[in-house]
């Protein structure tokens, strides 16, 4: 008999990505944090919404909490619908922020005592001081937790620095922003600021850190490759938390005090967006070399 499906070129069965898209993840959660604070702001600062301010401290403690409810739904929980999800995503981000709260919060407040002595020191003394203060402490103590907890049997694609170094950022950030919604009373404009600063710059730097290793992993670089990472995220830390400060605290000649806040969460957005493009590059970058190596050998 006649058969229709004979005329019906077959068609070639789509290949099914196995992982979960981790740029897709982060750039939600990210932009989700990032609305919140923007939408913040315009509330109190261009609507005028008057916010009573014994709420000050449960909004704060939302929005501390809210970065790592994000990544929870987006990232952690996302996993289990993959084919091949990653494992002990949820145990780096939980170990980091137990580090953040037993070690890097003690060492860097109770310790090092920053905040005494360099916010009155010059610009440069301030971006070097916190970059072998801050900086060092919080990155090396997220190389650490990643390195000892999942490299290398965790990492299956180059992509795996990405997700894990997100996971020990957002856990880090996490800390820091409770700390702060239980010891200041801020406004819920200023705190979702100084949250999204927090969340920026740690998932930046993790998933820089995370890099190091992934290089490590699957290129063929210099075994120091991770301490240039870790130490170029240190410098970050270093340079953005002075920027920052000035911006938001320093006396603008030509704007109101509304224009201190924005240029800060500005600032953020940049701090976000930029080392991200670039980091974006680096990974799809070493990838494209790899499978450029191993077409080279099969012709």
């Amino acid at each position: 008999m006649f058969n229709p499906r004979l005329l019906t070129p077959p068609q070639q069965e789509e290949e099914v990505y196995p992982y979960r898209e981790v740029w897709r993840s982060v750039v939600i959660e990210s932009g989700i944090m990032g609305v919140v604070t923007i939408l913040l702001f315009v509330l109190v600062n261009v609507i005028h919404l008057q916010i009573p301010e014994r709420f000050n401290t449960i909004i704060a403690a939302g929005l501390a909490c809210l970065p790592i409810l994000l990544w929870l739904y987006f990232s952690w929980n996302q996993e289990r619908v993959v084919l091949q999800p990653r494992q002990r995503l949820l145990a780096v981000a939980l170990i980091s922020a137990l580090v953040a709260n037993a070690i890097g919060n003690p060492l860097i407040n109770d310790f090092l005592q920053v905040d005494r002595w360099l916010p009155l020191s010059s610009a440069i003394s301030r971006i070097i001081g916190y970059t072998f203060t801050v900086g060092i402490v919080q990155e090396f103590l997220k190389y650490l937790v990643m390195r000892y907890t999942i490299w290398p049997t965790q990492f299956r694609i180059r992509l795996d620095g990405v997700a894990f170094g997100a996971a020990a950022g957002i856990g880090y950030a996490s800390v820091l922003n409770l700390h702060f919604a239980f010891s200041t009373f801020a406004a819920p404009d200023v705190a979702a600021a100084h949250m999204f600063a927090n969340v920026a710059l740690h998932l930046v730097t993790g998933i820089l850190v995370g890099y190091g290793l992934s290089e490590l992993q699957f290129g063929s670089p210099s075994l120091m490759l991770p301490v240039f990472t870790v130490a170029f995220a240190a410098l970050l830390t270093g340079i953005s938390i002075p920027i920052r400060a000035g911006l938001v605290n320093a006396t603008l000649a030509l704007g109101s005090s509304i224009s201190r806040p924005i240029l800060g969460i500005v600032f953020s957005v940049a701090i976000l967006i930029v080392p991200l493009l670039a980091l974006s590059f680096m990974y799809s970058n070493a990838e494209r070399q790899a499978q450029e190596i191993v077409a080279g050998r099969g012709e």
